[in-house]
């Protein structure tokens, strides 16, 4: 029984790989070859979407605004990344002008997309160990649901300093911590 519960798991596993070049200017990232194992000990979103769609790409400036969020708040060891499509190439704008985080295009045949398994406006999320966590579609923001998502992935010592518990730094922590 063992055996076979083995082979079922080795026969469904999921790839979560691709190797791709930030294109965003304003990434930290930029110009370098990407893979989710290049941020090993981190927590990771990959944002699949069309960055020709105005919702697409509404999502990746709230996901842009999230990660800025997590930032101002202490957490530097979560990264998001947004992947679209080499035939839209001509709207990558839409997703790099005013954000930073890293963007992608996965070239024809779409091997990154197809590999996930990912459709239009997915988000995945990939634990510090680089993990496969959850995915759903963020066609409808839930900005709660994934930074919820995001805080249960995190070490329990990624918020050093977080005194009172609520999972940001912020205000209450230096009070607690000077009391």
């Amino acid at each position: 029984m063992t055996i076979i519960l083995l082979f079922l798991s080795i026969c469904n596993s999921q790839v979560y790989d691709y190797s791709l070049v930030d294109i965003n200017t304003s990434s930290s990232t930029f110009g370098e070859t990407i893979s989710p194992g290049y941020f090993q000990g981190q927590v990771t979103l990959h944002y699949f979407g069309h960055q020709h769609w105005g919702t697409c790409t509404a999502r990746a400036g709230n996901l842009d605004d999230l990660y800025q969020d997590l930032l101002d708040g202490g957490i530097d060891n979560v990264k998001i990344f947004a992947i679209g499509k080499s035939q839209y190439n001509n709207s990558n704008s839409n997703w790099t002008n005013g954000n930073s985080i890293s963007v992608m295009v996965d070239p024809s045949p779409y091997t990154a997309w197809s590999n996930w398994g990912a459709g239009q406006r997915d988000l995945f999320f990939l634990d510090a160990d680089g993990n496969y966590h959850t995915d759903f579609n963020i066609t409808t923001w839930n900005y709660n649901l994934i930074y919820n998502t995001i805080m249960g992935l995190l070490p329990e010592d990624a918020l050093a300093g977080d005194t009172n518990g609520d999972g940001i730094l912020n205000v209450l922590d230096v009070v607690a911590m000077v009391n």
